[in-house]
């Protein structure tokens, strides 16, 4: 399958945007991070305006982006409708940090609405039309991302901005991140080699008679040694371990950690680019086989 570039970088910034959000609200709930507030939620705005317009370049006719909400069960109106809210309550969020009052319901609000909007994202994506697709785990990938990416950008958001008593949490949300991205990946791995389908001797696609008859099998070998695995490996290892590995050196420290927390940050988008190319590639459709 073709990369989508658009909806790589939209589900990608979905996740940013949801674990910088959520991870906010952490902070506020632990009494934490006054001073990076207004910057983390223009940050998580700023993530959310960019993955609407890729969205939007995804589609061909952007003017008819309205005929795909017809009906809830749709993943693009569930989308629609998560955005639309955690824009919302990123908003009141915004005014409310002006005066200094983020009240624990709105905090509480955050942190689900976050988790909430991944798991939408995520969701969408279940399609039992594409089997390396059609598993739990791609929601597993998506949050670990969020949790790893969010805390990331709130750590190096703390760090420039000097808020010494937010350092330590997001650094940990990182570490904690980062290990799940790890995990996260391995399971996929694991599941996706055990991922067989029927065997055809021949198939008659009328769009393009004279393609080749697709696999069924070796989608396991071809993320772990084949021709994906360096998509594989660097996404485990750039996008996940790295950020695990520095998270955990600041465990507990209060120093310097702008090169750390953005060295993080990068490594976790990269890692989410690679890993999302990986699946798009991995991403064929039974019609090839039936």
């Amino acid at each position: 399958m073709e990369l989508q570039w658009p909806l790589i970088i939209f589900t990608l910034c979905v996740c940013l945007a949801a674990g910088t959000f959520a991870g906010l609200g952490i902070l506020t709930l632990l009494g934490k991070g006054q001073k990076l507030q207004m910057p983390a939620v223009v940050a998580s705005l700023a993530y959310l305006a960019v993955g609407g317009i890729a969205s939007f370049l995804h589609l061909e006719h952007a003017d008819r982006i309205f005929n795909g909400f017809g009906h809830i069960t749709s993943g693009i109106t569930q989308e629609l409708i998560g955005i639309v809210v955690l824009f919302v309550i990123a908003i009141v969020y915004l005014v409310l940090s002006r005066r200094g009052e983020i009240p624990k319901w709105l905090a509480v609000l955050a942190v689900v609405c976050g988790v909430a909007m991944v798991l939408v994202t995520a969701n969408s994506y279940m399609m039992p039309a594409r089997p390396v697709w059609s598993t739990l785990l791609l929601h597993v990938f998506y949050l670990s991302q969020a949790i790893a990416g969010g805390g990331a950008t709130l750590w190096l958001i703390a760090a420039l901005t000097k808020a010494d008593d937010a350092l330590q949490i997001p650094a940990r949300i990182t570490a904690i991140g980062g290990l799940l991205v790890v995990v996260g990946l391995a399971a996929y791995a694991a599941y996706i080699s055990s991922v067989t389908l029927p065997a055809f001797d021949y198939y008659f696609d009328p769009t393009d008679p004279t393609k080749h008859i697709a696999s069924t099998s070796g989608f396991g070998s071809e993320l772990l040694t084949g021709s994906l695995a360096s998509y594989f490996w660097g996404a485990l290892i750039i996008g996940g371990a790295i950020a695990a590995v520095l998270g955990f050196l600041k465990w507990s420290k209060t120093d310097n950690s702008v090169p750390f927390s953005a060295i993080s940050l990068v490594c976790v988008v990269a890692g989410g680019v690679v890993f999302r190319a990986a699946l798009y590639i991995l991403g064929v459709s039974v019609y090839a086989f039936y």
